[in-house]
């Protein structure tokens, strides 16, 4: 009798779940999360130009919060940073940014790290990791 029961135990889960799922919105909130990561990928991307043209300079962290998104097992945080750049008073920047395992350490709010600062657009900050 003990296996009757479990079976339709099992049946009453099921129909549970086939009357709570939806997938189609199962879907459209992967194509959303998939065109996120796209987004993100693509500043990256852009921002990497930032290394042939960009302007030295240190940024403190004021804010860290994940995503809960990651590209290949790599964390995408939302940091905010206090821009320092020569001649300039600092200035806030947020953006989000892939989270290398290996600069976690250097991840926290208070901590310094080494950006890049376009010369046209201070805004466009890349961050240089472990340097």
């Amino acid at each position: 009798m003990g296996m009757l029961r479990d079976l339709r135990a099992l049946r009453k889960q099921t129909e549970e779940i086939n009357r709570n799922f939806d997938p189609a919105a199962r879907m459209r909130e992967g194509m959303a999360t998939m065109a996120r990561m796209q987004s993100t990928l693509a500043e990256q991307t852009e921002l990497l130009d930032l290394e042939r043209i960009g302007v030295p300079a240190v940024g403190t962290i004021v804010e860290l919060t994940d995503t809960g998104s990651r590209i290949n097992f790599a964390p995408v945080v939302r940091l905010g940073l206090l821009v320092e750049v020569a001649d300039r008073p600092p200035y806030p920047v947020t953006r989000n940014v892939v989270l290398p395992v290996n600069a976690s350490a250097q991840a926290g709010v208070g901590q310094r790290v080494a950006v890049l600062v376009d010369p046209e657009v201070p805004d466009r900050v890349l961050v240089r990791w472990g340097r």
